[in-house]
């Protein structure tokens, strides 16, 4: 039986059994991915285009969760914001899922006493529940109207950088971000050069809020779909960044 047919008879089996959790037990990531490419071969007629989009499914699709860290091995927190609250004169405020993050990273800090660097929605809700000299508030840049101009996850990481003088002075970062949100903040990280973690033991925000001023927070299969857009995103990005090296 090759591994394709033995893919489809796990999953059939796991069907059959009706239960999420036992479909999960019963059928192994490699199985999986085996069997989404063989379906892709199928369909795409490319072996290669089919095999790096498995992959790409597996590792961004059908992952949600970074690569955690015990936090006594932790030497700094990064917090990213998620949503906000617009008033009807067009003044933004954290909003509640913010507050939560901020909890979240009280929580932390109380735990570790390590350096917090954190989007200033977030580092305005801790207020002074850390120490002065360990906060750090990450503030967007502001327009000549005084609009506040939206910083990007990666924009947010470089400026982290920047204020803390390298990723050598940040050391082993644990992450702290929206759950759904969570990964890519992990990854952004990384891309800019930070050994970033998920904090382990922790449970993530989850609560959306339907009031937030971006609408693709406000609910948690819209903000999936809006993920996967921009993973997806990223990757196209990479792939032409490496194209380009190639020629």
């Amino acid at each position: 039986m090759n591994l394709f047919a033995k893919s489809a008879v796990l999953i059939i089996s796991a069907i059959t059994l009706a239960s999420p959790s036992v479909i999960s037990s019963e059928l192994s990531d490699a199985d999986l991915q085996a069997a989404m490419e063989a379906k892709l071969i199928e369909q795409l007629k490319d072996e290669k285009v089919a095999a790096h989009t498995a992959e790409f499914i597996m590792n961004n699709l059908l992952t949600w969760q970074g690569e955690p860290l015990p936090l006594d091995q932790a030497d700094s927190i990064i917090a990213y914001a998620f949503g906000n609250r617009i008033a009807e004169n067009g003044n933004q405020s954290p909003g509640p899922m913010n507050t939560a993050l901020a909890d979240t990273v009280v929580e932390i800090y109380e735990k570790t006493g390590k350096p917090v660097y954190a989007q200033w929605e977030i580092a305005q809700e801790i207020g002074d529940r850390i120490d002065a000299k360990d906060l750090t508030a990450i503030y967007p840049t502001i327009g000549s109207d005084g609009t506040i101009i939206y910083l990007s996850t990666i924009g947010v990481a470089e400026e982290i950088l920047k204020l803390a003088g390298g990723a050598d002075k940040l050391g082993k970062a644990v992450v702290v971000g929206f759950y759904e949100h969570s990964l890519r903040t992990i990854n952004t990280t990384k891309d800019a050069g930070i050994e970033a973690y998920a904090p382990e033991g922790i449970e993530l925000p989850h609560d959306y809020d339907k009031e937030s001023g971006q609408p693709w927070t406000r609910d948690a299969l819209i903000f999936v779909m809006h993920e996967i857009r921009n993973r997806g995103t990223n990757e196209r990005t990479r792939l032409i960044e490496q194209a380009n090296q190639d020629k």
